[in-house]
């Protein structure tokens, strides 16, 4: 990579040098042309760069079988595969609650391996890229990329993702920013020179250098330095982001870092975006997004569901979220169960029976596993947390059985991966 910046630097000097006695006209597009070659071949190097790096970052999310064969494993029991974390370094309390009506949603699932997702744009590059069986989208140095919504953001809205911090020998981590801005059209505005709220995670693999700050435009008005970033490396790092009208609140991992009630306007709602920001020298390890969930909250799931179960008997919630394939529950979804725990303490002649669904992935025969799972996890957490008797909570389990929308969409596999509650 270093003698390809040698190279390009001796060409742009000698075709620089060669406009210098071209006319005035001739002159100016001459070195429009200069600048153009050389960012195309600067382009090539990176995107070389970055397929080598994408074959070693396969390579370290795999593992040696006992005969000596390299094959893939499940992120459990590889050491040096992601892992979802479930909490373990942060408060097991948070107020975040997801917004029930979604209106934006993208796993990846459903774009073919090295494609760029069809439901984003970008001003660079990027392609949907296969980790240990689970799709997600890998954005190249120098590229901001959103999702494509017919409308801005709601004013109460909620933002959820996961950011994969690879790891990738010695090479530079990404500079990762995701933020909300004025800019509808990121291809014919600049980002960049707009106004726009931004939130950075920067070099998370250094315990002396690593950095979480918030800003403005391009000013940095404050950071993070006690949450324990370093521990997610190689590991996934769930997100979420809370609007209400000027207020936001970002979350990681259910712990919430900031909550700033006067800093946002109006036109900072026009799109959310992600940004593998620009750094010198170029960092070779892309950024990694999965699991994309946008929705307007001006609907509370947790009054909804409880409303809702009171007066009908029966409720059910895509909005308790579980770690990939396993039964741990993701920090964010506490808030909504401890609702149901306060309501049966509130009501202590309720009894419920509580019932897990998944989604087609998979075999059946683990999907029926996985939901009778997923509905005792939310059993033990009411009966740990809230006290509740466990002769009062019943489990059951529907797998892939009992789905409310089509398996074939993101949106539609978000919706039957839910907890049904029914009273007793």
């Amino acid at each position: 990579m270093k003698q390809l910046f040698l190279i390009l630097a001796a060409f742009t000097i000698n075709l620089s040098a060669i406009a210098q006695s071209l006319p005035t006209k001739t002159k100016q597009k001459t070195e429009q042309k200069v600048n153009q070659r050389a960012d195309q071949k600067i382009d090539q190097g990176i995107d070389a760069a970055l397929n080598k790096t994408e074959e070693s970052i396969k390579n370290l999310f795999k593992k040696k079988s006992k005969d000596g064969e390299s094959g893939s494993d499940s992120l459990a029991q590889d050491k040096n595969a992601p892992k979802v974390n479930s909490g373990k370094n942060v408060s097991q309390t948070s107020d975040f609650i997801p917004g029930v009506e979604v209106i934006f949603s993208d796993d990846f699932s459903q774009d073919a391996i090295g494609d760029f997702p069809a439901q984003w744009n970008t001003t660079g590059s990027g392609s949907v890229v296969e980790i240990d069986g689970n799709n997600w989208f890998q954005i190249a140095h120098n590229s901001i990329v959103n999702p494509v919504m017919d409308d801005v953001l709601p004013e109460n809205s909620t933002i959820q993702f996961d950011l994969l911090l690879v790891k990738d020998g010695r090479n530079s981590t990404p500079f990762i920013q995701f933020g909300l801005t004025k800019v509808r059209d990121i291809i014919r505005e600049d980002l960049n020179y707009n106004d726009k709220f931004f939130f950075n995670i920067h070099r998370y693999t250094e315990s002396d250098g690593k950095t979480i700050e918030y800003g403005l435009q391009g000013d940095i008005i404050g950071n993070k330095s006690d949450f324990p970033l370093t521990s997610y490396v190689n590991e996934v790092l769930h997100v979420d982001m809370a609007v209400n009208k000027t207020r936001v609140r970002v979350y990681l991992d259910g712990q919430k870092l900031i909550d700033l009630p006067r800093v946002l306007t109006p036109d900072l709602l026009n799109n959310f975006f992600f940004n593998n920001n620009y750094v010198i020298p170029a960092t070779q390890t892309p950024m990694y997004i999965g699991n994309v969930r946008i929705a307007s909250a001006e609907t509370d799931a947790r009054s909804l569901l409880i409303k809702q179960l009171m007066e009908e008997g029966n409720a059910s919630t895509s909005e308790i979220r579980f770690a990939v394939n396993s039964d741990v529950i993701e920090p964010a979804s506490f808030a909504i169960i401890d609702q149901v725990g306060k309501a049966l303490v509130s009501n202590p002649n309720v009894n419920l029976k509580i019932t897990g669904h998944t989604d087609s992935d998979g075999e059946d025969a683990d999907n029926l596993a996985l939901s009778i799972n997923r509905a005792n996890s939310v059993k033990t957490y009411l009966i740990t947390k809230h006290g509740i008797s466990g002769s009062r909570l019943s489990i059951d389990g529907k797998g892939e059985s009992s789905p409310v929308q089509a398996n074939t969409t993101a949106q539609g596999k978000a919706a039957n991966r839910r907890v049904e509650f029914t009273k007793n």
